[in-house]
């Protein structure tokens, strides 16, 4: 095992995090992903012949829309998850 200050030596010598990206892109990341999502949402509500494929694919792209744009709402208000 090693000791204490050879551990904290490894840990002083690493390079700090940087997100891959940039915070002052999350307010707007956030908004065009948020929309998309909603868009999604309503082109399922409203789709007039249900076809499975079609559901499944909208339903499918409006959750990940909306699954990215709440991640990039939290971080835009300061919590980093």
């Amino acid at each position: 095992m090693s000791a204490p200050s050879e551990l904290y030596a490894a840990w002083s010598a690493g390079t700090p995090f940087a997100p891959p990206v940039p915070v002052t892109a999350h307010p707007i990341l956030a908004i065009i992903t948020m929309t998309a999502g909603l868009f999604f949402a309503a082109k399922f509500g409203i789709a007039e012949k249900p076809v499975f494929v079609h559901d499944l694919a909208t339903s499918s792209a409006s959750a990940v829309f909306l699954g990215f744009g709440i991640v990039f709402l939290f971080l835009s208000v300061g919590l980093y998850v």
